[in-house]
C-alpha cells in the first residue's frame, strides 16, 4: 500500500504594495516559515477515515475536498496542523497538502494551481498557493480587475502570479505572537468589502512602490535585516491604515497592538500583521535574542491582562512543501 507523506510551511503576509492601479488589485508580499507546519499522510482505503492527532479543527476541509475531488475512500492521518483562522494561512495550506495527495495517490493529475482553483483559493492573495509551491519570499502580480469588481477565479489565469521570489537568511527570526480575542472578520464579511477595492492615496501609493523597489527588496539581497525589518514595517502600516474602517484601527485589534509595541520597546527591527491577525509578528537576528524578547513580551502582556492563544519561534522557509512516498 502506497502511504503519501506531506509537510508544508505556514504563510506570513506582509501586507500589499498595490491596492487598485491600473486595473490590477491586491498585489501582496509574504513568506513561508518553517513553524508551525502541517505534517500528514494519505493513503488508499475502502472509506473515509480521520485520524487527528492535534487539537486543530479540519472537517470543514476535509467535506470540501471530498465534494469537489468526489473522492471518500482514503485514510487521513494528520500529525500537526497550523493553527486556523489566526492569520497564517491554515485554511489554503490544509487544502492543497491534501488535495493534492489524493491527486497523486489517485492518479488524477491535477497541478498546484489547478486544485487551488477547483478548491476556491487566490480570490485575493496568491501568496499562501506561492509559499505552498516554492516557499521564499513571494511577491505576487495582484488579480486583474473586471469593471473594478474582483470576480470569482474560474481558471488558473485568474490566480495571482508570483512575479518575484527571493530566499532570505535563516538566521533571521520571526517571533509570532497571537493573543486570544473576541471579534475576528468573518469570511464573508471580509469578501463583501474586498469585492471592490478602494483606491489608495497617489502620495501612499507610490511610497509603497518606492518602499518595496528601493528598500524592501534591496535589503533581501544585501542581507540587511535592519532595511528589511524598516521597509517592512513601513509596508505594514500603510496596509493598516488602509484597511483601519474594516478593523479595530492599523491592528486587528488591541490585544494585537499592544503585543507589536511590546515587541518595538524590546529592539525588534520590523513588525506586522500577518492577514487580519490576531497573529502578529517582529524581526529579530538570533534565535537566542528572539525567545528572550518572546519571553519578555508574554510576560508583559500577561502583566496587562491579555492572554495569549499561541506563539512561535519561526525561520524562514526556502523551499515549499515536501513529498515523501512510503
Amino acid at each position: 500500500m502506497v502511504n503519501i507523506f506531506i509537510k508544508t510551511p505556514s504563510r506570513l503576509h506582509l501586507g500589499f504594495y498595490n491596492f487598485n492601479r491600473e486595473n490590477i488589485a491586491y498585489g501582496g508580499i509574504g513568506l513561508a516559515i518553517d513553524n508551525p507546519s502541517i505534517e500528514l499522510i494519505i493513503s488508499k482505503n475502502n472509506r473515509l477515515e480521520i485520524v487527528n492527532e492535534t487539537n486543530i479543527e479540519l472537517n470543514d476541509v476535509v467535506e470540501k475536498i471530498v465534494n469537489t475531488l468526489e473522492i471518500s475512500g482514503f485514510k487521513l492521518i494528520v500529525k500537526s496542523a497550523i493553527p486556523r483562522h489566526i492569520g497564517l494561512g491554515s485554511t489554503t495550506q490544509l487544502l492543497l497538502a491534501i488535495s493534492y495527495g489524493l491527486s497523486k495517490l489517485y492518479g488524477l493529475k491535477y497541478s498546484v494551481r489547478e486544485l487551488a482553483v477547483k478548491l476556491g483559493r487566490g480570490y485575493v492573495s496568491g501568496i499562501g498557493i506561492s509559499v505552498f509551491e516554492k516557499g521564499g519570499l513571494i511577491i505576487d502580480s495582484g488579480r486583474r480587475l473586471d469593471n473594478n469588481i474582483l470576480r470569482e477565479v474560474e481558471t488558473i489565469h485568474d490566480l495571482p502570479l508570483p512575479i518575484a521570489r527571493y530566499s532570505l537568511p535563516r538566521n533571521w527570526f520571526f517571533i509570532l505572537i497571537t493573543p486570544r480575542v473576541s471579534k475576528r472578520i468573518s469570511d464573508e464579511f471580509e469578501k463583501q468589502f474586498l469585492e471592490k477595492p478602494l483606491k489608495i492615496d497617489d502620495n501612499l501609493q507610490c511610497k509603497l512602490y518606492a518602499t518595496l523597489l528601493l528598500e524592501l527588496i534591496p535589503s533581501v539581497i544585501r542581507r540587511d535585516i535592519v532595511g528589511f525589518g524598516k521597509a517592512l514595517s513601513k509596508i505594514q502600516y500603510i496596509t493598516g491604515e488602509y484597511f483601519s474602517k474594516y478593523q479595530y484601527g492599523l491592528f486587528c485589534c488591541r490585544e494585537s497592538e499592544e503585543a507589536v509595541n511590546i515587541m518595538l520597546s524590546k529592539g525588534v527591527y520590523g513588525v506586522g500583521q500577518s492577514s487580519w491577525g490576531p497573529t502578529v509578528y517582529g524581526l529579530v537576528d538570533n534565535y537566542s535574542r528572539a525567545l528572550k524578547i518572546l519571553r519578555e513580551t508574554l510576560n508583559e502582556l500577561e502583566r496587562r491582562g491579555i492572554d495569549v492563544e499561541y506563539s512561535f519561534i519561526s525561520r524562514p522557509l526556502n523551499r515549499g512543501f515536501r513529498v515523501k512516498y512510503f
